[in-house]
């Protein structure tokens, strides 16, 4: 039998945060929101194997865009509570932190995987090309 470790138990933090959000007098600000960021972890991992195994059964097409939309979850939520109350600049950081950070995760994956399989370069250029597509121009 093969030990997989899981960060389910981690679910004991979202009613703790239902109680600490609702409990009068309740403990404190931050208290709320590490327990929130904890408790959503496992559950960030079952939406992410749900839309994988629907992905497999959709096909491909149908299935990137379910990935994408929902691997984009938390920023629709964060998203939509900010500007109910809004807070537009906390909205345009966690749209700008997410494009950067899902730039960076992939452009930092595709050099790791090229640098590993170099029998198809015929040069060490292969890293300063791949910097090409990712050049970013922001606005003033």
């Amino acid at each position: 039998m093969k030990f997989k470790p899981s960060l389910d138990w981690l679910l004991i933090f979202v009613p703790l945060a239902i109680l600490l959000r609702f409990w009068p007098g309740s403990i404190s600000p931050t208290a709320l929101f590490v327990s929130s960021a904890l408790g959503i972890i496992p559950v960030a991992g079952w939406i992410g194997r749900a839309t994988e195994a629907l992905a497999f059964r959709v096909g491909e097409g149908l299935g990137g865009l379910l990935n994408a939309t929902f691997g984009n979850a938390a920023e629709l939520i964060i998203a939509g509570i900010a500007l109910s109350k809004g807070l537009t600049n906390v909205v345009k950081a966690s749209i700008t932190g997410s494009i950067i950070g899902n730039v960076l995760l992939v452009y930092f994956r595709h050099l790791a995987l090229a640098g590993r399989d170099r029998s198809h370069h015929s040069d060490g250029l292969s890293s300063r090309r791949s910097l090409q597509p990712w050049r970013l121009e922001l606005p003033d």
